[in-house]
């Protein structure tokens, strides 16, 4: 197994008084699947925004792909692609040419329901429900 990929180590954020990211530690190696889970508000899109040298870190280190974010962020977005969340209700249209789009519906009906077919005929994202 190779080293890691990512390293972050007591990686913090604060806005004034407010601790939104509490020292950080973790490590993501090559081909790992790594996922940020919690609440809203939980600090997910801070962390990833530190690790991209796109906001300030206020204490602890981050490493992405051997560089140093907030010492080298050039360095870093030349190795990593970000998509970042859009707000409201996003056209599958808009988004992605036909082609991906009939694959992503495809690839996420196992059983689908009128509706859901609906929804991928027309080009827009359901929300996930049960």
């Amino acid at each position: 197994m190779s080293g890691p990929v990512i390293t972050a180590r007591g990686l913090t954020k604060r806005y004034g008084e407010t601790v939104v990211v509490d020292a950080l530690d973790f490590d993501i190696v090559k081909g790992e699947t790594f996922g940020l889970l919690g609440p809203n508000g939980a600090g997910k899109t801070t962390t990833i925004l530190m690790m991209l040298g796109l906001t300030e870190v206020s204490a602890g280190t981050v490493m992405v792909a051997g560089h140093d974010p907030v010492r080298q962020p050039l360095e870093v977005k030349r190795r990593v692609g970000y998509l970042p969340d859009l707000v409201g209700a996003m056209s599958v249209k808009r988004a992605l040419p036909t082609r991906w789009r009939a694959y992503a519906c495809r690839m996420s009906l196992t059983r689908p329901s009128r509706r859901s077919r609906a929804a991928c005929a027309s080009g827009w994202v359901l929300p996930s429900s049960s």
